[in-house]
């Protein structure tokens, strides 16, 4: 069965980093996840749910755990990722 998903962002590398880029319309989900976090954000863990580019093994999408590293305006910079160009579908604190 295939679910169409629209995505809030995409993420790009960025050296030994990852920004996960929040589109406009979606910002208010940094906006709630900062809220949650507290003053004490920085580190913390994050659920990153995005498009799967292996699609061989049947999924459409995959989740991956990463380091919150910090946030500028609506670009997340968190650990690296492996992936690159990959839609974001949603981004939610590990707790």
């Amino acid at each position: 069965m295939r679910i169409n998903l629209e995505p809030i962002g995409i993420i790009k590398k960025a050296g030994k980093y990852s920004e996960i880029l929040i589109y406009s319309e979606f910002e208010q989900i940094i906006k709630n996840l900062l809220s949650q976090s507290g003053k004490t954000s920085a580190r913390k863990n994050l659920l990153v749910v995005h498009t799967n580019k292996n699609r061989d093994d049947g999924h459409q999408v995959q989740i991956t755990k990463t380091k919150f590293i910090n946030c500028m305006g609506n670009i997340l910079k968190v650990n690296k990722i492996d992936a690159s160009e990959d839609s974001v579908i949603d981004v939610r604190l590990d707790v």
